[in-house]
C-alpha cells in the first residue's frame, strides 16, 4: 500500500505545501523587494541600496550639501501584477483549503461529539492533534493578513494606478 497509492498521496501533499510555502515567500519578500530597475548609484548617492540585489526600486535618495531628498519611483506594473496574483493564490487556494479542512473536522467532531471540554468550552477533539491546532493557527494567520492586506486598503484610493 505505501509503495503505491499512500506514498504518492503522501509526495503530492508535501509538494503542494512546498509549492505553497515558495509561492508565499516570493509574494511576501522576494517580489516585494525586487527591483523592477536598478537605479545608478550616481542616481542614489550614497546609499547601500544600489549595492544590493534584491534592492527596493521604488525610492531614490539623492544627497546635496543642504538636503536628503528622497523620491519614490513608481513600481513597474508587471511587478504589482505579480505579487497581487500570487497573494490572490495563497488567500484563495491555501488558505480556502484550511477553511475547509477547519469546517470539515469541526462539523464531523461535532456530529459525532467528540468534544472536549476546557473550562466552559467545548472544543473540537482534533483540535487537540499537532496537526489541528497548527493548521488553526495557520488559518488565523493567513486571516490577519487578509484583513491587514495594503492591496486590499488601497484599491478605492489608488487615483487610477491599477494594483498599487
Amino acid at each position: 500500500v505505501w509503495g503505491r497509492v499512500a506514498f504518492r498521496t503522501f509526495l503530492v501533499g508535501k509538494a503542494w505545501f512546498l509549492f505553497t510555502l515558495a509561492l508565499f515567500v516570493c509574494s511576501q519578500s522576494v517580489l516585494n523587494h525586487w527591483g523592477g530597475h536598478v537605479a545608478a548609484a550616481a542616481d542614489v548617492g550614497t546609499s547601500s541600496a544600489a549595492h544590493r540585489l534584491l534592492a527596493s526600486a521604488s525610492t531614490v535618495t539623492t544627497t546635496t550639501a543642504t538636503a536628503v531628498t528622497t523620491k519614490y519611483l513608481p513600481r513597474p506594473f508587471a511587478s504589482r501584477l505579480s505579487i497581487f496574483l500570487c497573494r490572490c493564490f495563497i488567500y484563495v487556494c491555501s488558505m480556502g483549503q484550511l477553511v475547509f479542512f477547519h469546517i470539515k473536522y469541526s462539523m464531523s467532531d461535532f456530529r459525532h461529539k467528540s468534544l472536549v471540554r476546557v473550562g466552559c468550552f467545548k472544543i473540537p477533539e482534533y483540535l487537540f492533534a499537532m496537526k489541528g491546532w497548527s493548521s488553526l493557527l495557520l488559518t488565523i494567520c493567513l486571516a490577519s493578513m487578509l484583513c491587514l492586506e495594503p492591496i486590499l486598503h488601497c484599491a478605492p484610493n489608488n487615483e487610477g494606478d491599477e494594483l498599487t
